[in-house]
């Protein structure tokens, strides 16, 4: 990984790193461009205690001073999709698109014109609107789906073992995020990452990589793979709901709601 990986890890600058290669604290090699390259291995036992959670940092949209919007809330990381910005409450930034979309007519450009689902299927509309947030679990780790099993009135989960069942899923379970076995991917689904996120079904989707203990994930460019965070396995619904409200909303008024 390259330096600014490393340091992401860490929670260090980048410098840091450097310094740390310098001083032979840390192993790294070099490429023909004169880039340091440092093997995961070697930094593992520089990550300090419960980094993995927030390994990658917050995305450009999450943060705990604004309130995202639909278009932030539904795009991947760092961006806002084409039918986004083609809407009328990207266009006038509005708070709520569901206010526009059952107050005013389909010759402004929304009206779910650019809509996966119905706002009552909205991942966004459901967290604006207080409901469970919709979490698919995707592992054959029967320890970690019964200790996700228990109820809970902000979370609800649905579970699948391989990018198959998840497939499938998703027709009627509109996933907000999505935590992912990173033992799934080493057992023959390399692509299932890039498959997630390229659903049309699972707009802006988040994905959640729960990776063994002692272990981090082996993604080179995580953000663009849509990984948010790791956690260590096994973990329960509380570690998911940290990452979860990461991505804040800004609550509707009981009549705004549908």
């Amino acid at each position: 990984m390259s330096t600014g990986e490393a340091a992401g890890l860490c929670s260090v600058n980048p410098d840091t790193v450097l310094k740390w290669i310098k001083k032979g604290r840390l192993a790294a090699t070099r490429t023909a461009g004169g880039h340091y390259r440092i093997d995961e291995h070697d930094l593992a036992a520089l990550i300090p205690p419960h980094a993995s959670a927030d390994a990658f940092g917050p995305e450009p949209f999450a943060n705990n001073l604004r309130p995202l919007r639909c278009w932030e809330y539904l795009s991947r990381p760092g961006s806002v999709r084409d039918e986004c910005r083609k809407c009328v409450v990207y266009q006038i930034r509005a708070a709520w698109c569901f206010r526009i979309a059952t107050s005013l007519g389909c010759e402004i450009g929304q009206k779910q014109s650019f809509c996966a689902t119905s706002c009552e299927d909205c991942a966004y509309y459901r967290r604006v609107s207080g409901q469970a947030t919709n979490v698919l679990v995707i592992t054959s780790d029967k320890e970690l789906v019964d200790g996700l099993g228990a109820r809970d009135d902000t979370l609800e989960f649905r579970f699948a073992r391989n990018a198959y069942e998840a497939s499938a899923t998703v027709c009627t379970f509109h996933a907000a995020f999505v935590v992912v076995d990173q033992e799934v991917i080493a057992n023959g689904q390399p692509d299932l990452l890039d498959s997630l996120m390229a659903d049309p079904r699972l707009p802006g989707v988040r994905i959640i990589l729960g990776v063994p203990k002692g272990s981090f994930a082996r993604i080179r460019s995580p953000l663009e793979k849509g990984v948010v965070s790791t956690i260590e396995k096994p973990f329960g619904q509380d570690r998911i709901a940290e990452v979860v409200i990461r991505f804040p909303v800004e609550p509707a008024p009981v009549t705004d709601k549908l």
